[in-house]
């Protein structure tokens, strides 16, 4: 698979965030990006048009990264593929994301190198 046949969905409560990621992947070539501020607006996004990856946030209000990623895994399995983007940098909190069903768990601030890396890991880019 190539980064311009991924669909990304970027759930994160901060705009700045969703911005900057966006310019992250679409520099690198992938053109199916787009986000959402909450994680019910990310199910909303992926009742519509599945993803293939997934950048979610942990603090997030209402639904926490966690609960997100969990319900993700509960209504559509193992795809798409899900990357926990963190402020928390604890492996207690990476152990309780991957137990929730995230596939990666990248700490905040996110380097351009390490995010692509960790695409290219989990779709063999």
């Amino acid at each position: 698979m190539e980064l311009a046949d991924l669909d990304v969905l970027i759930v994160d409560d901060h705009e700045a965030i969703r911005t900057l990621l966006t310019r992250v992947l679409t520099k690198a070539g992938v053109t199916n990006v787009r986000s959402a501020a909450s994680g019910a607006e990310a199910l909303a996004e992926l009742a519509a048009r599945p993803a293939s990856v997934i950048l979610a946030d942990n603090s997030m209000p209402g639904m926490s990264g966690m609960e997100f990623i969990a319900e993700v895994r509960a209504r559509h399995g193992a795809q798409p593929r899900i990357i926990m983007v963190s402020g928390a940098s604890s492996l207690a909190h990476a152990t309780e994301a991957k137990t929730a069903g995230a596939d990666e768990v990248l700490v905040k601030p996110v380097l351009a190198k390490d995010l692509l890396t960790a695409i290219n890991t989990l779709f063999a880019v």
